[in-house]
């Protein structure tokens, strides 16, 4: 039990911590004519508060139908017709999620790009009147009922990257697949979760890469992989 309980708190220090870095890089930014340097901090803020949340994300409260603290999942809103986003879970939200009922948390995210706005989060907290949908899982009625949070306007391009092919065995030959969507088994209609996600950030005629790893496997403090509750 302390061992969870430090866990926590160091992984909420260290959330906080990134959470306050891309914010004070976002308002240096705005307060002083940009540079290099300034664009760099941006990049590298972004990387790491990207890397931080998905770290703290975990299995959700009431959604239950998947063992995976992060998937791939259609927001309300969503066609079938449309590919699945990046979804997560956090107990604790970071403060840059704010909505009206004060600090957010017990919140379900996605990551959303678009070519013209960058790189966001969608998201909902489970403290809001919310439905079953057709999967059987938890969300608001509504699209209008999700919060928009802009993480990002430079982010330009992202890619997904992969390690092999999904029914690959131990002995086979894996090669590294770097695409522009996420991966579809034809077949099935199934969406692969990547190993990596590679954003490119633009500004003017500069372009900066970052890789963000998704840890699809989570380590509880005992050295074993988290269970469901």
């Amino acid at each position: 039990m302390i061992e969870v309980l430090l866990a926590l708190a160091i992984g909420g220090l260290v959330l906080t911590a990134a959470t306050s870095l891309l914010i004070t890089i976002s308002r240096a930014w705005a307060e002083r004519p940009a540079t290099r340097d300034a664009f760099d901090a941006h990049v590298n803020g972004v990387a790491h508060f990207l890397t931080a949340v998905l770290e703290e994300a975990t299995l959700p409260i009431l959604n239950r139908s998947g063992d995976q603290a992060i998937d791939l999942q259609r927001p309300v809103g969503y066609s079938d017709s449309e590919d699945p986003l990046i979804h997560f879970y956090m107990r604790e939200a970071p403060p840059l999620l704010v909505w009206p009922g004060g600090p957010a948390s017990r919140v379900h995210c996605y990551f959303q790009f678009d070519e013209g706005d960058g790189l966001s989060f969608l998201w909902f907290s489970e403290l809001q009147e919310l439905e079953k949908n057709d999967e059987g899982r938890l969300e608001p009625e509504d699209e209008d009922d999700l919060f928009k949070t802009l993480i990002s306007p430079f982010c330009s391009q992202v890619f997904y990257c992969y390690y092999g092919e999904a029914d690959d065995g131990p002995d086979d030959i894996k090669e590294w697949e770097i695409l522009e969507g996420l991966e579809e088994n034809i077949q099935s209609g199934k969406y692969r979760i990547p190993a990596f996600v590679k954003l490119v950030f633009k500004w003017e005629e500069e372009n900066l890469e970052r890789t963000i790893t998704i840890p699809i496997k989570r380590i509880a403090p005992s050295g074993i992989e988290e269970e469901p509750f």
